[in-house]
């Protein structure tokens, strides 16, 4: 699947993110810490002590159990199905509109054809990697690889 969307790094909420390397990403502690610190922060603001003290045992909880959490989380996200899915950005991005050849299209779709045009034999991981480069030199948008299972990202790319 090919989402050339804003927001779309997560999409079809898969649970395995490839980096550019190739390399499964992990949980990010220091997002989810900066969330919790808000929570305690806006429970403070209101005079809810309760709610200061709830949301840092929660957050020292799931620190502690991040491990086991996840691995549930990856459990109940995963399917039978073979889901390969390209995004066009982080979840945090927006994604580019473009105009080629005087036709509108989203800048992933673009840089998708172009990698793929450049270069049709290339592994998981060359085609996040040309996809990148074709959009750094005009665009900020980071694409994302994401699947329903464990992949060999040196694997050759198929359609």
């Amino acid at each position: 699947a090919i989402f050339d969307s804003c927001h779309s790094g997560t999409a079809l909420d898969l649970p395995y993110i490839y980096s550019t390397q190739g390399i499964l990403k992990e949980p990010n502690l220091a997002k989810e810490a900066g969330q919790g610190l808000l929570s305690v922060i806006s429970s403070y603001s209101r005079g809810d002590m309760g709610g200061v003290a709830s949301n840092v045992m929660g957050f020292l909880k799931k620190a502690t159990t991040g491990d086991e959490a996840y691995n549930r989380t990856v459990a109940t996200k995963t399917s039978p199905a073979d889901v390969v899915m390209w995004s066009g950005s982080k979840d945090d991005q927006t994604s580019a509109d473009a105009s080629i050849a005087s036709q509108a299209t989203g800048a992933m779709s673009w840089a998708f054809i172009t990698a793929m045009k450049k270069n049709p034999q290339q592994s998981y991981v060359q085609l996040l990697n040309s996809i990148r480069d074709e959009l750094q030199t005009k665009y900020t948008q980071k694409p994302q690889l994401s699947c329903s299972h464990p992949l060999n990202t040196n694997l050759l790319f198929v359609m």
